[in-house]
């Protein structure tokens, strides 16, 4: 399919070829969903951590004598069953991450530009470089494209100066087309890519 490629004033420069492998994949919705839980699962830090009773401080001494008290059988004020004791079953460390196989992976990301694409938020813009990482410099371009909210800019690499002009504006996000992955792509609104990222994307997703 063709679309326009956009100055970063808003005009009109040329046309670019969106490749139906990319921006008109289908499949099943269980593929993107499985990818954003792969995604969102090594994000977890798994650091919860509770005490047993081997680890909290207390006394070891018996509480009472194991007989004629009518109470029952105690060995140790660190049990669960009493204030500041142990916790049973709590969380403990532990690493929540997995892998996708790379086809599984692709495909996601194919199937999530493709929803975007048919919504009318992909934007294709032409290669650009901010002459001062100024924050101004950065809304000037999102003011020239008509962008507002949620926005996910992809380009070929990112240069420092678009990195430290993006850093405070709310709802950007700048990333390399090769890194992104399709939970980015379905967060935010709009998604706008170079013509040096658009190609990065169909060298790698082209035959997803």
């Amino acid at each position: 399919m063709e679309t326009q490629v956009k100055s970063i004033s808003g005009g009109v420069k040329g046309q670019a070829s969106l490749p139906d492998a990319v921006f008109g994949a289908t499949g099943p919705g269980g593929v993107l969903w499985e990818s954003v839980r792969c995604y969102l699962a090594n994000q977890r830090q798994g650091n919860a951590c509770t005490k047993t009773r081997s680890e909290v401080s207390g006394t070891g001494k018996k509480p009472h004598r194991q007989k004629h008290t009518g109470r029952a059988r105690v060995g140790s004020r660190r049990s669960p069953i009493f204030r500041g004791g142990g916790v049973v079953f709590g969380p403990r460390p532990r690493d929540y991450g997995y892998e996708l196989p790379k086809k599984i992976r692709r495909r996601a990301l194919c199937l999530a530009l493709s929803e975007r694409q048919a919504k009318g938020d992909v934007t294709i813009v032409e290669d650009f470089d901010l002459p001062a990482p100024k924050t101004k410099e950065m809304a000037k371009v999102l003011a020239g494209l008509g962008l507002s909210g949620s926005v996910l800019l992809l380009v070929g690499e990112v240069s420092p100066n678009l990195k430290r002009a993006s850093g405070n504006i709310p709802g950007l996000t700048v990333a390399a087309s090769s890194r992104t992955s399709p939970y980015a792509v379905i967060k935010h609104k709009h998604v706008v890519v170079t013509e040096s990222g658009l190609a990065n994307l169909v060298k790698t997703l082209g035959a997803a």
